[in-house]
């Protein structure tokens, strides 16, 4: 038998092969991913449901609202994980935590800037204030940090929130514009108008 023959035998032996291999890493199932809350494959478990109710009940929470709050919870567990942080490191009630924790999309994050906040004036009884703030924001932690780290001897905590709220707008006067001084940027575009019955001249 000739190289060339062997060679082209060889070629399709691997080229078979090949597509073998292929076909069936097509068809053979994937791995699953690993199920983490805000994935899109995370699905609340039987687990998940049991926490919550246990740490709603175990907080105050009668077991009718509390079986209603963890039942349309998207993440029940965080939920119940808010409202006991909440409960257990504020002044802020069991049933008022609840009512703030389900307004959000991040409830562990919301509880942790409740309690950082809080935790710079305990003796100032505005805690339900700052929930609704925490409550408010976008980014929770965010938030929580920049309030601590204005807070001080010339902010006090409702002016440091109050700032580092309105931080999360768009900004419309930035510096520099990069406009020169002597030139200004006219409010109104000016408008060149054209009569309709004015023939225009040719080109020449």
């Amino acid at each position: 038998m000739r190289n060339s023959d062997i060679r082209s035998r060889l070629w399709r032996v691997s080229a078979i092969q090949l597509i073998v291999a292929g076909i069936v890493s097509t068809v053979a199932p994937l791995p699953a991913a690993a199920s983490t809350p805000f994935s899109s494959t995370y699905r609340a478990s039987e687990g998940d449901y049991r926490a919550c109710l246990s740490g709603l009940t175990g907080a105050g929470i009668s077991t009718n609202e509390a079986a209603a709050a963890c039942a349309g919870a998207l993440y029940p567990a965080d939920l119940s994980t808010c409202v006991t942080r909440i409960d257990g490191n504020t002044a802020i009630l069991a049933t008022d935590a609840l009512n703030t924790c389900r307004q959000t999309r991040r409830p562990i994050d919301l509880a942790s800037c409740v309690v950082n906040i809080s935790g710079q004036a305990p003796e100032e009884p505005i805690a339900l204030n700052v929930a609704d703030f925490c409550r408010r924001s976008l980014l929770p932690l965010r938030f929580s940090n920049c309030v601590v780290g204005l807070q001080g001897d010339t902010l006090t905590l409702t002016e440091a929130m109050q700032d580092c709220i309105a931080a999360g707008r768009r900004p419309r006067d930035v510096l520099p514009t990069f406009v020169p001084i002597d030139q200004g940027i006219p409010a109104t575009p000016t408008r060149i108008i054209v009569p309709e019955d004015e023939p225009l001249s040719p080109v020449r």
